[in-house]
C-alpha cells in the first residue's frame, strides 16, 4: 500500500495549511528587543506590511494582509509611533497596530499659512515668533510630551534639510534670509513650480532697479498683523484704502524685500527663489482665468489688467 493512499487529500491539505499558519503567525525572533516602528497617515496596510517584512518583523507581508483582514482590522491600522518587536506574532502586531500610537500626535503646517493658522497653542506661538518662514510646511508626528522648542527643533531640522537641496546649484547669490523672505512672497503670489520662478525672477528684476515690488500679499500680511492677535481669517482679497497702510512689510510703499518672511514656503518656492527665471519683464498678473500673464512696460501691464482682469 503506498503512503498517498493513507491520507486522503482533503486532510493532507488541511495538515499542510494549518502548519503554514502556524508557522507564519510564529515570532520572527522570540528574544528580540522592542523597537520603534512608524506608521504615517494615510499608510495602507500593504505598505505597513510590506515594511514590517522588510524591518524583519513578519515573516510574510501576504499573511499579514490576510490576518488582518480575517481579523476585521485592515482597515483600523492607526498612524503614530509603536513599540514593536519580531518577538510578537502576527496577530499581537496586527492587534497592537490598531490601537495607535498613544503618546504622538500629528501636526500639519500647510504650505503659505503664517504662524497664526496651525500654532497648536499660545506657548508654541510665543516660542515660534521669530521663525516665521523657517518652519517647513510637513506632517509631523510629535510625541506628546513634548515641548514647544522640541517641536520647533524637529520641523527646523526638516527646513534646514529642505533650504540645504533647494540651493543646490543656485543661479543666483541670495542669503539664506533674503531667499526665505522672497520665496515666502512666491508662495502667496503662484502655485505650479515654473510659475514660481517666472514670478522670481520678475521680482528680482525688480529689486535689481530699486522699484517697488508691489506684491499684495505683503499688504495681506501687514493688514493682518494689525487686527486682534486671533484674527477670524487671513489673506482675504485687498481693498483700495489697504494699499496706503503704514507697515514696513507694505510694498506698495516701501522698496526692496520686507523685514522678515510673510509666511512659511514650501520646497518649491525655495527652489525657486534660488532658480528664477531669466526675463526682462517688471510685471506680472494673475488673470479671471488664473493664468498668470507678463509685461516689460507699464504700458502692457495696464492693457494686462484691462484684457485679463474685467
Amino acid at each position: 500500500m503506498k503512503f498517498r493512499n493513507l491520507i486522503p487529500p482533503f486532510f493532507l491539505f488541511l495538515l499542510v495549511g494549518g502548519g503554514l499558519y502556524y508557522f507564519l503567525n510564529l515570532p520572527v525572533n522570540p528574544d528580540s528587543p522592542p523597537q520603534q516602528f512608524t506608521v504615517n497617515q494615510g499608510d495602507s496596510v500593504v505598505s505597513i506590511s510590506s515594511r514590517l517584512e522588510t524591518n524583519h518583523l513578519i515573516r510574510s507581508r501576504y499573511y499579514f494582509i490576510i490576518v488582518a483582514r480575517l481579523m476585521g482590522l485592515h482597515q483600523q491600522l492607526q498612524a503614530g509611533n509603536f513599540q514593536v518587536s519580531s518577538a510578537l506574532t502576527t496577530r499581537q502586531l496586527i492587534t497592537k497596530l490598531s490601537l495607535g500610537g498613544v503618546t504622538d500626535y500629528w501636526f500639519r503646517i500647510v504650505e503659505g499659512s503664517r504662524l497664526e493658522e496651525f500654532a497648536p497653542d499660545i506657548e508654541f506661538l510665543t516660542q515660534a515668533s521669530s521663525y516665521e518662514g523657517y518652519l517647513f510646511p510637513d506632517s509631523y508626528l510629535v510625541p506628546q510630551n513634548f515641548t514647544a522648542q522640541q517641536i520647533i527643533d524637529l520641523i527646523q531640522k526638516n527646513f534646514k534639510k529642505k533650504l540645504s537641496q533647494a540651493k543646490t546649484d543656485a543661479t543666483v547669490t541670495l542669503t539664506d534670509p533674503q531667499a526665505v523672505t522672497l520665496a515666502s512672497m512666491i508662495e502667496r503670489e503662484a502655485r505650479s513650480l515654473s510659475v514660481k520662478q517666472m514670478v522670481a525672477g520678475v521680482l528680482l528684476n525688480r529689486l535689481q532697479l530699486g522699484m517697488a515690488l508691489q506684491v499684495d500679499s505683503t499688504v495681506q500680511y501687514a493688514r493682518d498683523s494689525l487686527r486682534s492677535k486671533s484674527p477670524t481669517s487671513y489673506w482675504a482679497p485687498l481693498a483700495k484704502s489697504d494699499l496706503k497702510i503704514s507697515s514696513p512689510f507694505n510694498t506698495y510703499l516701501n522698496p526692496g524685500l520686507p523685514p522678515s518672511p510673510i509666511c512659511n514656503p514650501g520646497y518649491d518656492s525655495l527652489y525657486a527663489a534660488f532658480h528664477p527665471t531669466p526675463s526682462d519683464f517688471l510685471y506680472y498678473l494673475t488673470g479671471n482665468d488664473g493664468v498668470m500673464y507678463y509685461a516689460r512696460t507699464l504700458e502692457q501691464h495696464n492693457q494686462n489688467i484691462a484684457k485679463h482682469l474685467r
